[in-house]
């Protein structure tokens, strides 16, 4: 909660919309580049193993360690937003994301691209836990389903943006480093609006405001309000606030009531929460085989004897970018839509399950996209049907992963970043796992077992969502005495 210089409480959900917006496309853009990063490298794999004369095998783990990185950073990202604040630590972190970049032009041996990766992907994956509870401050509930939708899109969208990139890049230069001198520019843009135009967005008040007993710290303060909210009062100074927010407080100015280490573990105090572990598994399982779905087409195209160019896998990526835009109005406006109605017959009454049933779409289609990648793989019936396949399984993170998250957070939007950190710390390590051992698991069960595999666990994975549907509010109330 702010306190302007007029005594008028301001909540960041009254900042102005095009500020609010700003600041979401500032978490987005970075969130997208960590994601980049980690899977852009996937379309230049060919290059690097001529550059540096490695296995198959060994190049994917480029790839793999970017993964568990993003992951694993989330940890540290939950400690240092509650110690330095959310504006810190992603200045912080965007800033060695760049320097990373940079490190990663000029490296000169395999073991020294290993390191970059698994750095980048430290200082990429910070956002990942942060950006939901930005959205969950900035926005509220009529809004929140398209605001995440939005973060959702641009995070899964670097996974498919980065091979077009990174494809084209390679193969107009020859070189693989060019990708990433692209991602030093991008990321240091990034560096300086986020400067400008991200402030600090938690409602908790500065330590510098309150005294020992957690009050306002003078009586002249409370009666400055008092005597305001007695009379009537100005808009609120913007500008003083965008100061305030972004340059006047202290990077130690925050307020801490635990230790490190109790702020490490109380996030996993979610997992039993039936919400939160459904959502893992889903968007965690989605990510998961997206990732093997990429390592394994720009293997077996780059490979003989289909010998496709760098260009031509990172154009594959097209399909997944098209799939997460044909989600995008379902998870999120159409989402927000089916909520407000509910509440109109309810008579104003918010009931987070109203959304789940727009999950139905992705239930259907993105365990049928896995299907359809392994059944064209296993009959060599060309790239049309992987690429269809690929697209059905990227909607499914925007039309229903997005959902999910979105109604975990409607349950618990006070443990936002617990449930961010959760699920992307899960999803992570999911990919990271099967990214390592995909072109193993290909190369012994054939694509058609494999992927048939991949799909029926989805498909069992989202029946857990009716009893979500018809139960929700009687678990989440059992679950609050838990």
């Amino acid at each position: 909660m702010e306190i302007t210089d007029d005594g008028k409480a301001l909540s960041s959900f009254e900042w102005p919309l095009w500020w609010r917006i700003t600041i979401l496309l500032n978490v987005c853009v970075y969130t997208m580049l960590g994601n980049m990063f980690a899977a852009g490298i996937t379309p230049l794999f060919r290059l690097i193993i001529e550059d540096f004369h490695v296995s198959t095998n060994r190049v994917s783990s480029l790839s793999s360690y970017a993964l568990l990185a993003l992951g694993l950073s989330n940890l540290f990202a939950v400690v240092a937003s509650k110690y330095i604040g959310k504006r810190y630590t992603t200045l912080i972190s965007l800033a060695a994301f760049t320097a990373v970049n940079v490190w990663t032009v000029y490296t000169r041996s395999f073991g020294s691209l290993l390191a970059t990766r698994v750095v980048g992907g430290l200082c990429g994956g910070v956002i990942e836990t942060l950006g939901p509870d930005f959205v969950v401050h900035l926005f509220q509930e009529k809004q929140l389903a398209s605001a995440m939708v939005v973060y959702v899109g641009f995070l899964a969208g670097g996974s498919a943006l980065g091979p077009i990139i990174a494809g084209l890049l390679g193969s107009a230069t020859g070189e693989w480093q060019w990708y990433f001198k692209f991602l030093a520019i991008l990321s240091g843009i990034n560096v300086i609006t986020c400067i400008l135009m991200l402030p600090e967005t938690t409602d908790d008040i500065p330590n510098d405001f309150l005294d020992n007993s957690g009050q306002l710290d003078s009586k002249n303060d409370t009666e400055q309000i008092r005597t305001e909210s007695a009379t009537p009062t100005s808009p609120p100074n913007l500008l003083t606030i965008w100061v305030s927010r972004s340059f006047k407080m202290g990077i130690f100015d925050f307020k801490r009531d635990l230790n490190a280490l109790q702020y490490l573990y109380t996030p996993f105090t979610m997992i039993l929460q039936p919400p939160v572990i459904v959502t893992i598994m889903i968007f965690g399982l989605t990510i998961g085989w997206s990732v093997a779905s990429s390592i394994i087409l720009s293997n077996v195209f780059q490979e003989p004897p289909m010998l496709w160019s760098s260009r031509a896998v990172g154009f594959l990526s097209i399909s997944p970018l098209v799939g997460l835009i044909c989600g995008l109005p379902i998870g999120g406006v159409l989402a927000d839509k089916l909520s407000s109605r509910s509440a109109r017959q309810f008579c104003g009454i918010h009931v987070p399950e109203s959304r789940l049933v727009l999950v139905t779409i992705g239930a259907v289609l993105s365990p049928l996209g896995v299907l359809i990648i392994g059944i064209t793989l296993g009959q060599h019936t060309g790239w049309v049907g992987q690429a269809f396949g690929w697209g059905l399984l990227s909607l499914g993170l925007t039309a229903s992963a997005n959902i999910l998250i979105t109604y975990a957070i409607d349950c618990h939007p006070l443990r936002a970043p617990d449930i961010a950190l959760l699920v992307n710390f899960t999803k992570n390590l999911l990919a990271f796992g099967v990214s390592l051992r995909s072109m193993d698991w290909y190369a012994e069960d054939g694509p058609v077992k494999q992927f048939g595999v991949m799909a029926g666990t989805l498909w069992a994975c989202y029946l857990f969502v009716l009893p979500l549907y018809f139960f929700g509010a009687k678990l989440r109330a059992h679950s609050s005495f838990l």
